[in-house]
């Protein structure tokens, strides 16, 4: 399946089949999240998160640009930890919705994915989550006080400075070099296909070897007729090594 094909079903399962339809539907007459979605349909990705962005920032109350930022991020950016945050903020603002089950199931596949990426375990990826969103919203902050500064500081003359005392720079240090984690083989049975991935992907991400390719397609021979047969969507069997 075509990249931009699955990104607009995925979005009209979120957004069309429950009670936050009518939300969700209100969000987009909201001009930035209407150019947003016409980027989205022409594939111009960065300036369809530069509007969904900056939507966000007029109006935190929004949740269309959340679920849209999240699928662009997932999807096509491939940054996860991205993709992860907006994914449950847009859960945070429709708490009710029907497919909750549903954004859970690639909340989890984007943390496999970010593991396979970095080499870490998959426990450490809620950590690695929470730690980027406390600098997000410490560094929104301190933007927000600093544009109010500069909106009430009186005007006064400027001062002469006395010229700089230059200090020699001190000899960088180099860093110790950081220790690859290995991708454990994964505690569940199930993983559900993303567009895109292949058997050897698949193996890469949750065993880290892609050539466990062939154990994963001998535990589905009754949903697969060859080792290419894989739908988007589609959950298949992980057997455990």
């Amino acid at each position: 399946m075509k990249p931009l094909l699955a990104l607009l079903i995925c979005t009209a399962l979120l957004s069309g089949c429950d009670g936050n339809a009518q939300r969700d539907a209100a969000d987009e007459k909201n001009p930035r999240v209407q150019k947003g979605l016409e980027q989205v349909q022409i594939k111009h990705w960065d300036e369809a998160i530069r509007q969904f962005e900056t939507a966000l920032e007029h109006n935190r109350e929004l949740a269309r640009p959340d679920l849209e930022l999240a699928l662009i991020y997932h999807q096509q950016k491939k940054n996860y930890v991205r993709a992860i945050y907006h994914y449950e903020q847009y859960l945070q603002k429709r708490p009710d919705s029907e497919k909750r089950n549903l954004i859970l199931g690639w909340i989890g596949q984007a943390k496999i994915s970010f593991a396979a990426l970095i080499g870490q375990t998959t426990g450490s990826i809620s950590e690695e989550l929470i730690r980027l969103t406390r600098e997000n919203n410490l560094l929104r902050k301190q933007l927000e006080k600093t544009a109010d500064t500069l909106t009430t500081a009186p005007i006064t003359k400027p001062v002469l400075a006395k010229p700089p005392v230059v200090k020699p720079e001190p000899t960088p240090v180099s860093p110790k070099p950081v220790q690859r984690i290995q991708t454990p083989a994964p505690t569940t049975g199930t993983y559900k296909v993303l567009p895109g991935d292949t058997l050897s992907r698949i193996a890469k991400a949750v065993y880290g070897d892609s050539g466990k390719w062939k154990e994963i397609y001998g535990a589905n021979l009754d949903k697969m007729n060859n080792e290419n047969d894989l739908k988007a969507g589609q959950t298949i069997t992980i057997p455990k090594l």
